[in-house]
């Protein structure tokens, strides 16, 4: 079996996506990662290139795509890829016990069922409906999402998914994504709530993980443990090993952090999206720290890393 193992960065995501591809050492085989162009400067994009990782922009994208419309065009941006299975991580994550054999091994199973596609809820279990209420009373637009959803006979009640980890094992179902997307009205959670109007309908088409084992957010990041902090990888939550842990919360359980981090005569300046969590957090940082020691020159090349 093939696996290939994606993300998507654009510019301001680029530093967080250095420690992304760090915590992956090890885990999965470099040769089977990729990174999507979702909007990165010219020398991040030859960096990548470099690296053999980078995923150039389908032309069916404008210049300007929101990197939600990006990433609903995953079947695009793979489109040249040889894969039997199709890994997306979001950058913000970092990988717990989860590696290239259990990945496979997911994989495996959704063939044997039939299925398309796995992939988490809720760490709190919302509903569709509750969803589109908390979006909207934080003053966001869905409406095309309410739309769609109720076209699709999408019942409020139906429990919402999320699209920061998925497993395909289909070339079609992401096909119709990317479609889906482009004729949907822009709106927060684009990409993701298109999937959930599509994939919500035919339940058996996925496997529904539990966020509490593959995929910790928001306030059960406070909890997340390393019991052994000299094993990279050793997330524990209610005394079981985490598949990876994610730096997005609606509770205060993620930083946006600017960074101006010394290493010998340079000084690495930017954005990171990291944990609250001083034990998940020090471990982020042990792998972007790595990641620019062992490849200070070329970064200091395109200006990542500036002279002190």
């Amino acid at each position: 079996m093939t696996t290939l193992c994606v993300t998507g960065a654009n510019e301001r995501y680029f530093i967080t996506t250095l420690a992304f591809l760090e915590g992956l050492t090890g885990r999965f085989p470099l040769e089977q990662v990729r990174v999507c162009d979702f909007g990165l400067t010219d020398g991040q994009r030859d960096y990548l290139r470099a690296a053999g990782l980078l995923l150039d922009r389908p032309k069916i994208l404008p210049a300007d795509a929101h990197p939600y419309l990006c990433k609903g065009h995953l079947s695009e941006y793979c489109s040249g890829e040889a894969w039997d299975s199709l890994l997306w991580l979001d950058a913000d994550i970092m990988l717990g016990a989860l590696d290239l054999a259990v990945a496979e091994g997911l994989a495996e199973g959704l063939q044997r069922s039939g299925k398309a596609l796995a992939l988490t809820g809720t760490v709190d279990r919302m509903t569709v409906g509750g969803m589109m209420e908390e979006l909207r009373s934080g003053g966001n637009y869905v409406a095309p999402a309410e739309r769609l959803l109720r076209e699709r006979g999408v019942e409020p009640e139906m429990p919402y998914l999320s699209s920061g980890l998925m497993l395909w094992v289909s070339r079609g179902l992401p096909a119709q994504w990317a479609m889906t997307c482009r004729s949907v009205a822009q709106h927060a959670l684009w990409e993701q709530n298109v999937l959930n109007a599509l994939i919500l309908p035919d339940p058996a088409c996925v496997e529904v993980l539990d966020a509490r084992v593959w995929q910790v957010y928001d306030a059960p990041l406070a909890d997340v443990g390393m019991p052994e902090p000299r094993t990279r990888n050793g997330f524990v939550l209610d005394g079981r090993p985490v598949m990876t842990v994610h730096a997005s919360s609606r509770k205060g359980h993620h930083l946006d952090a600017d960074l101006a981090l010394n290493f010998g005569e340079h000084v690495l300046k930017g954005y990171l999206r990291t944990f609250a969590n001083p034990v998940l957090q020090q471990q982020h940082l042990r792998h972007l720290a790595a990641a620019v020691t062992r490849n200070r020159a070329a970064l200091a090349e395109i200006g990542v890393l500036q002279p002190r």
